[in-house]
C-alpha cells in the first residue's frame, strides 16, 4: 500500500500551524479516515517525513524543506477547504497512473 503524507502544517519558524485559519478545516480526522480506506496515511509530515512515500501538497502552499525529495502530488487548496475528498482522491489516482 503506498504510504502518502498530506502536508497541511507549516513552520511559524517558533512552531507549527495549520495552514487553515478555520478551526473546522483545522480537524484532519475525516481526512485521514476517508483516505485510509485507499492508502496508509498520515497527516503529520513532521513526525513522519522519513517514513512516506509521497506528499500530498494542496496548492498554493507556503514553502516548505522537502527534506527526503519526496515525489509530490498537488493539489488545489480550495479541495482541502470544501472537504472535497473525492476530488483530492481522483488528483492522487491521476498522479499514480501516470
Amino acid at each position: 500500500m503506498k504510504k502518502i503524507c498530506f502536508v497541511l502544517t507549516v513552520s511559524t519558524g517558533i512552531n507549527y500551524g495549520s495552514i487553515f485559519s478555520l478551526p473546522f478545516i483545522r480537524n484532519h480526522d475525516e481526512l485521514k479516515e476517508y483516505f485510509s480506506q485507499y492508502y496508509d496515511v498520515s497527516i503529520d509530515y513532521i513526525k513522519d517525513k522519513n517514513s512516506v512515500d509521497y506528499l500530498v501538497v494542496p496548492e498554493p502552499f507556503t514553502p516548505f524543506d522537502n527534506e527526503n525529495n519526496l515525489p509530490i502530488i498537488e493539489v488545489p487548496a480550495v479541495l482541502f477547504m470544501e472537504k472535497d475528498f473525492e476530488n483530492i482522491k481522483m488528483y492522487i489516482d491521476n498522479y499514480f497512473s501516470k
